[in-house]
């Protein structure tokens, strides 16, 4: 059987990470490796799984395969895998009903569009970027409090629903071009967290920096989730290795 990775590669790549510190360090970092390579492998699976269902295999099919129920494989994967359009932009559903919370946000809220802060409340709904903030020890109530003390008190209820603000628009896109390199090639909830986390100049991110939520706390949460180009890994290890 070929060997997928390489011992001495993951060595490499710890080494990388840790230069400067002790074995405690190069341990913690080796457990972080292995959480990525575990998320890796989940993203793969949901790859194929992908694959089986655009060519219309049955859940009961798939299920049969892992050896696991036809209502455990559809849990498992269909948020993932499957895809739902939403204002034009085909996305995971777990996404989609992010994205209609933070519509909804906005319309609580009295505004005319909704922004990026409104994005980020709307991903308490469900899915990974939820329970990313939620380790991060951030929840809804609290979000809606320091957009109150950015950008004002809560107005009047809408009585339509408003479109997204440019800026939300842009991360919405982040978001799809950023799942063109997961396997699965759609736009998930931890991706856009990620986008709205390290764009400095979003509301958002006004948000998370007003609740102590530190950037590099969200990217190490997310690794496992996301296909980042492998060139910024590369570039990092080339740094390492040359030093100050």
């Amino acid at each position: 059987m070929t060997e997928v990775v390489a011992l001495s590669d993951l060595v490499d790549e710890v080494q990388a990470r840790t230069v400067g510190l002790d074995e405690l360090g190069r341990v913690d970092a080796a457990l972080r490796v292995g959480r990525e390579l575990e998320g890796a492998a989940a993203l793969v699976v949901d790859h194929f799984v992908g694959q089986a269902r655009a060519v219309d295999h049955s859940w009961t099919a798939i299920a049969e395969v892992m050896g696991v129920s036809k209502q455990a494989a559809r849990a498992r994967f269909a948020h993932r895998v499957e895809r739902v359009s939403w204002g034009g932009t085909s996305v995971a559903p777990r996404l989609a009903a992010c994205l209609d919370r933070a519509v909804a946000e906005a319309k609580a809220d009295g505004s005319d569009e909704v922004g990026t802060h409104h994005l980020l409340i709307g991903l308490m709904e469900e899915g990974v970027a939820a329970a990313v903030l939620e380790r991060l020890g951030v929840d809804a109530t609290a979000m809606r409090q320091a957009v109150d003390r950015l950008f004002g008190s809560r107005g009047s209820r809408h009585a339509e629903s408003p479109a997204l603000s440019l800026e939300a628009t842009d991360a919405l896109n982040g978001a799809s071009a950023l799942s063109r390199s997961d396997p699965c090639e759609i736009p998930r909830t931890e991706q856009l967290l990620f986008v709205l986390a390290t764009d400095p100049g979003g509301r958002a991110r006004r948000v998370l920096n007003a609740l102590g939520v530190q950037v590099a706390d969200i990217k190490r949460e997310l690794a496992p989730c996301l296909c980042l180009p492998r060139t910024s890994r590369r570039r990092r290890r080339r740094l390492a290795r040359s030093g100050p």
